[in-house]
């Protein structure tokens, strides 16, 4: 007896579901050992729901919070909160490797940057180039271009938004401070600033077009498929930027090429810098182009990030913001005014200004991403459980620094004090806590290369711009706008009323 069409239709559509549904719970049993939501044991739509929402980092914070140290968020996506098993996954001979989360992270589809290369050998390879110019030892003019550029910030502020009895200038705040970054990092990087403070705007639309492709990205973090799909030809070429765009990240690679073109062929420039130093120790052209451009992209947020938290964490706690300022001033009233600026040697020396840095990245860590890594074959045993091969670890920043059994009941209070008191204390509290907020900087063999720098250009910031003004909040009852997409943070908002401090008017040095 012949078959229908309609019989065949209906079988596959049975056969289809029933191979759906064999999926779907072997999902399930692959990893049911590991508490968590339960809609996040057979899909992915618990991230979803979170990645649209813009909640990732707190989400994830909160499942560790209610399930325990290693949760499950997806079929095939655990995430932890607890500091040994991310050093563990990082350490230097660890088997564990990069997931394709960070696919998602590519400039372009040709060259990877450090930061998204998976080869684990070509990793090393280029980190261990990388690593003299970004330790500063290489690159004689660290300090003095960032130096240069707080001057420019302050001369803006000056001319621009210094508010007085009888003139009220109020400023976004968290705008001038990705000015500020942007044109450090593009200095130390290329040798000269980008301009966003001399011109005291977003030139070229790099910051809108930047907000509006994070997004985006994130998106392909967490359904890897679409950043797949990206990657076809015909898709990559009229998606991806590339250094002919005249706005966004197409046009940093447009500048980086050109300026990396300087430094290649018969009548390049030769330069005691950064890149001088990525060329020197054996950066190809192409790699060159890369690296730049990852630089300022990531170099420019994350650092805009701390000082707008540090702006608005200090203004809204009066105590903290004087006792800061009393050292300053201490400090300052002693100094031997051969520069403007305070070098990054008298900062480390200030015990409650540093205190104030470690608190500020810990209170609000600048890089939230999941950064998964998978576990390498054979399994591991993690928190007394089993973890089957290729399962996909993520990190919960928000979880990690604000953790009580590190950092004590009041994790979520933004007080330097606790660095001191763990300082008098010594012994093993001082480690753990030390250790633990050194993971905003990762670990191991995926150590961010920039945190000299950051940390140089975060602790001169904030001594100079606290040393030099006063803040009020223009509505403390809407301080800021702040989103996390793909890891990194949009904030906005930081309306600000920005007067000169009288105390040390005659002291410092003119600018």
């Amino acid at each position: 007896m012949p078959v229908s069409l309609s019989s065949l239709y209906s079988l596959g559509v049975v056969l289809t579901l029933a191979a759906g549904v064999v999926h779907l719970f072997r999902s399930y049993l692959r990893l049911r050992q590991f508490p968590g939501p339960s809609i996040a044991s057979c899909t992915k739509l618990w991230m979803m729901r979170s990645t649209l929402r813009g909640r990732m980092h707190l989400d994830i914070a909160d499942a560790c919070r209610k399930y325990g140290h290693l949760v499950r968020i997806g079929p095939n996506d655990l995430v932890t909160d607890d500091p040994k098993i991310i050093r563990r996954m990082s350490a230097v001979r660890s088997p564990y490797t990069r997931s394709d989360w960070y696919n998602a992270t590519a400039f372009s589809h040709k060259l990877n940057h450090v930061f998204c290369e998976r080869d684990e050998q070509r990793h090393i390879d280029l980190r261990n180039k990388l690593i003299p110019g970004y330790s500063g030892k290489e690159n004689l003019h660290l300090e003095r271009s960032i130096d240069e550029q707080l001057i420019s910030l302050f001369k803006l502020i000056r001319n621009e938004y210094t508010s007085t009895i009888r003139e009220f200038s109020p400023v976004d705040f968290a705008r001038l401070c990705q000015f500020l970054t942007l044109d450090i990092i593009s200095a130390v990087a290329f040798g000269e600033p980008m301009g966003f403070l001399e011109h005291n705007e977003d030139l070229h639309g790099y910051i809108a077009n930047q907000t509006a492709m994070l997004p985006i990205f994130e998106w392909f973090s967490t359904l890897p498929i679409l950043e797949k799909v990206m990657r076809l030809p015909g898709i990559s070429k009229l998606a991806m930027p590339t250094p002919q765009d005249t706005n966004g990240a197409g046009l940093l690679m447009g500048v980086a090429r050109k300026i990396v073109a300087t430094r290649y062929g018969p009548d390049k420039k030769v330069r005691r810098d950064m890149l001088g130093s990525f060329i020197s120790h054996g950066l190809t052209q192409e790699e060159a182009e890369q690296e730049t451009v990852l630089q300022i992209f990531a170099g420019s947020d994350t650092t805009a990030t701390t000082i707008r938290t540090a702006v608005l964490f200090l203004i809204t706690n009066p105590p903290v913001l004087n006792k800061l300022q009393i050292e300053l001033d201490a400090a300052h009233s002693l100094r031997h005014l051969t520069t403007p600026i305070l070098t990054y040697d008298e900062a480390q020396k200030l015990p409650y200004l540093q205190a104030c840095v470690k608190e500020c990245l810990r209170i609000w860590p600048p890089v939230v991403g999941l950064m998964q890594k998978v576990v390498p074959p054979g399994g591991d045993t993690l928190d007394g459980k089993f973890v089957p091969e290729g399962t996909q670890i993520g990190y919960s920043a928000w979880g990690v620094h604000r953790n009580p059994r590190v950092y004590r009941v009041d994790a979520e209070i933004f007080r330097p004090e606790r660095w001191l008191e763990a300082e008098e204390e010594g012994g093993e509290r001082l480690l753990a806590m030390n250790r633990t907020q050194e993971l905003v900087f990762g670990s191991g063999r995926y150590a961010c290369l920039g945190k000299q720098v950051a940390l140089i250009e975060v602790s001169k910031a904030i001594a100079e711009i606290f040393l030099r003004y006063d803040f009020v909040l223009v509505d403390p009852s809407r301080p800021w706008q702040s989103v996390q997409r793909n890891g990194l943070f949009l904030q906005s908002e930081l309306m600000v009323r920005i007067s000169e401090r009288q105390i040390n008017a005659d002291r410092l040095q003119p600018l």
